[in-house]
């Protein structure tokens, strides 16, 4: 019976002993100093060695400090166990079978709502949520663990290449908006890719976070990221952001990882290739109980490619045109339109403004769809026009294309015309039964030679046609001499000569008309004032010759008018000489006897 007493007393001092080895333990793990937050290296370090006596049945044996020392074999070969300790963390015994994957569905590339310029933004607001930290992927950490984080390899944020094609965060433009060119836009410097890229990129990226089933305050404790390439293109620029979990601090990541904008730690991957997988560990220390964890993030950039032949269609227009048409005449413009460039040029129009001096039936504005032109292809267009008014004039013709293209041809023409001009030279006053002779000319001051010229002298009733010189001949019917020209040459002057015969007082005029092919009419007047003249005639008869000294004789004067005009105020003076003296006299008027002159008054009408 004492035996039994005795096997029984030192059972429960077994147990008694057990109970306050567990006690101890569990306020050894509490009261445990924690290592500094900036001494990682403290935590990767073996745990002091307990004696020899210490047979705690509850502290895992050496075999298993062993194994949980060693790389776990997991599913995937050549990893490592995520949840053991990176430097052979103590104490902690993970299995595979206690990871509770963090999945989700693969992440396609960067959305396109969020801002280009700015791919990882605040929450809108910049206010952290903190009643619920689960869902918050972008939480802030508290004031208190923000001191409590261990410095990382680079305190500096980590640099941020912006977007080429992001638009200046100052004037953001919505998707449907475009983007407008501005001149002060640089010149491109991109180039085309391999030939890898073109087509259709489809990489595909997908994350999952593992995390221990359970941790505890005051022992290291991992999470692990992978993120895999699953699609069939590489992924580049690729970024994994996490937070660290609230209640817990930070002791180190594998591999090193930056500080993001916002406290969040960022590692930069760069490019994954399809099938490969990268992953990421965070080691932290819990610090307060609850449920803890935070969300991983992955950003990835896909490239894709496309080449084009940049080519240059060009305008080249020429014509072709007589320097210069006759007044009245048509001419023909001929027109080609051509490509001398390298690409097609669409939508090719010929614009014509017809200048003053020519004129087509269609009107002064004709445009003509000339279509499309290939490289080297050339059209050619007839275009047909009627001169209209002489004078030096300038053709513009216009080709437009799509594009901005244009080409411009001038083409200098002068219309030609012959002109008429009559001249007179000849008196403009003459006497009855005078002839006169007239000097008619006519020249081409025009810059084209007159044909089938023809000048026509119409004589007045008071004219009497004579003669006329240069083959003129005259039309008794019609009171018309005529002279007849083949051509008459520009800036040539040809003379005619007529004789006429005034054969009636009063005013007359002589009409000159000259006529020349396509119209040419020219006509001028030579008015003539043709009088008539008074001939005054006078004999002197005596009655008795010789006369005796004291004798007496009779002088008589016979006064007539010969002339075709009558004549007015006729005078008669008689002067005798000494050695006669007047005796008497009579005639039509009243005479007057003052010694030896005798006058007689005037006559008024003869």
């Amino acid at each position: 019976m004492r035996v039994l007493l005795l096997r029984f007393g030192a059972l429960g001092t077994v147990i008694l002993l057990g109970w306050i080895a567990i006690a101890h333990a569990q306020r050894g793990a509490v009261s445990d100093e924690i290592p500094p937050a900036g001494n990682v290296n403290q935590l990767r370090d073996p745990p002091p060695q307990r004696s020899a006596g210490d047979d705690n049945p509850l502290r895992p044996s050496a075999k298993r400090l062993a194994a949980a020392s060693q790389p776990e074999k997991s599913g995937r070969g050549s990893l490592s166990d995520p949840f053991g300790p990176p430097n052979g963390y103590p104490g902690v015994a993970t299995s595979a079978t206690s990871e509770i994957p963090s999945t989700g569905p693969a992440i396609a590339p960067e959305a396109a709502g969020r801002p280009v310029n700015s791919r990882y933004t605040s929450r809108p607001g910049g206010q952290t949520r903190t009643t619920d930290r689960r869902g918050d992927r972008y939480s802030q950490p508290t004031s208190r663990s923000a001191k409590s984080l261990p410095p990382l390899r680079s305190e500096q944020p980590a640099p941020f290449n912006p977007d080429p094609y992001a638009a200046p965060a100052s004037s953001p433009r919505s998707p449907s908006s475009g983007y407008s060119a501005d001149n002060n836009d640089p010149e491109g410097t991109g180039q085309p890719g391999s030939q890898q890229l073109e087509g259709a990129q489809s990489p595909q990226v997908t994350i999952q976070k593992f995390a221990p089933k359970e941790i505890q305050v005051g022992k290291p404790a991992a999470f692990r990221i992978t993120v895999r390439n699953t699609g069939s293109v590489g992924a580049s620029e690729v970024e994994v952001r996490d937070q660290v979990p609230r209640g817990t601090r930070l002791l180190g990541t594998t591999p090193d990882a930056k500080r993001g904008s916002r406290g969040e730690l960022l590692w930069t991957l760069g490019t994954i290739r399809p099938g490969e997988e990268a992953v990421l560990e965070m080691q932290v220390m819990p610090t307060a109980e609850g449920e803890i964890g935070s969300v991983a993030t992955v950003h990835f950039g896909a490239d894709a490619s496309a080449r084009s032949v940049a080519t240059r269609p060009q305008l080249a227009l020429q014509t072709a045109a007589p320097a210069k048409v006759g007044i009245g005449e048509q001419m023909t413009m001929s027109i080609v339109v051509s490509n001398p460039g390298t690409g097609i040029a669409t939508g090719v129009i010929l614009q014509e403004r017809i200048p003053a001096g020519l004129q087509h039936p269609a009107g002064s504005e004709l445009e003509y769809q000339v279509g499309d032109l290939k490289p080297g292809e050339s059209r050619r267009l007839d275009l047909p026009l009627v001169a209209s008014r002489p004078g030096p004039l300038t053709n513009f013709l216009v080709a437009r294309a799509d594009g901005n293209l244009r080409a411009e041809n001038k083409r200098n023409i002068e219309i030609v015309a012959p002109l008429l001009d009559v001249a007179v030279e000849g008196p403009k006053k003459r006497f009855l039964e005078r002839q006169a002779t007239y000097q008619f000319s006519l020249s081409n001051p025009g810059t084209a030679s007159a044909k089938g010229v023809e000048l026509v002298a119409s004589l007045p009733s008071g004219l009497k046609f004579m003669s006329a010189n240069n083959a003129g001949y005259y039309e008794e019917s019609t009171r018309t001499v005529h002279w007849r020209l083949e051509e008459l040459p520009a800036n040539v002057t040809g003379s005619v000569e007529l004789v006429a015969m005034p054969v009636e007082p009063g005013q007359h005029a002589i009409q000159l008309r000259g006529t020349a092919q396509k119209g040419l009419v020219v006509e001028k007047q030579q008015p003539v004032q043709v009088e008539g003249i008074a001939a005054i005639l006078f004999q002197v008869a005596d009655t008795a010759d010789p006369v005796e000294i004291g004798g007496e004789t009779t002088y008589e004067v016979k006064v007539t008018n010969q002339g075709s005009k009558a004549a007015s105020n006729v005078r008669l003076s008689v002067l005798l000489p000494p050695e006669l003296q007047p005796l008497a006299a009579e005639g039509p008027t009243r005479h007057v006897l003052q010694g030896n002159c005798v006058s007689f008054d005037g006559l008024g009408r003869l």
